[in-house]
């Protein structure tokens, strides 16, 4: 009697187990991944820069380094830098010509020049004279997408220097021939735009 109670309660307790585990349901929760274009650019060191001409030698031969900007890219695709600014000026109407401020680039990222971006300015000698209209500063070489550790560089600016295409006259000449009308303190703003290339 004893074991034909187990039996039956366990040929009563079997169906209920299959009934619970058969009782599931499912629904589905849909993901959706947006990988929107990302471009910035940002100058992290040396926003400000001051050339100072106090001495002969810095009218005759220029400053070799004013000093340093640091700029930083993060783009999701390739990119060009270009640059442009406007002539110095003293407020008033005297100006000093924009192209006796040169720059010249090295790369301190994971990128190099020459190889993921190119840079036809890479040293004093080579230095680009800026101008009111926009040039080509650091190009697409071999794909420059990446972060801010892919794409960090160094824009060096020199100024009276006469190197690469910036003015070709000493500062000392332009005063004497009147093309800087006067002494005084001039200012301008230099403009970096960087473009996502197709």
């Amino acid at each position: 009697m004893k074991n034909f109670t187990i039996a039956l309660c366990i040929f009563l307790v079997l169906p209920m187990c299959k009934i619970q585990a058969q009782a599931t349901d499912t629904d589905v929760v849909n993901f959706t991944a947006i990988l929107a274009s990302v471009l910035n650019l940002n100058v992290t060191a040396g926003q400000n820069q001051t050339a100072t001409f106090d001495t002969p030698e810095k009218y005759n031969l220029g400053i070799d380094l004013v000093g340093t900007s640091t700029v930083t890219m993060e783009a999701t695709s390739n990119w060009t830098l270009e640059i442009n600014a406007a002539d110095f000026t003293d407020g008033a109407s005297a100006i000093i010509p924009i192209n006796n401020l040169g720059v010249y680039c090295d790369a301190t990222g994971a990128h190099t020049i020459g190889a993921e971006a190119t840079c036809a300015y890479t040293s004093l000698a080579t230095s680009l004279g800026l101008t009111n209209t926009d040039q080509m500063l650091i190009d697409n070489g071999t794909g420059n997408s990446g972060d801010a550790s892919d794409n960090t560089f160094n824009l060096n600016w020199t100024m009276g220097t006469m190197n690469g295409t910036m003015n070709t006259a000493s500062m000392f000449d332009q005063l004497s021939d009147g093309t800087i009308a006067n002494l005084g303190t001039f200012t301008t703003t230099v403009n970096l735009t960087l473009t996502a290339l197709p």
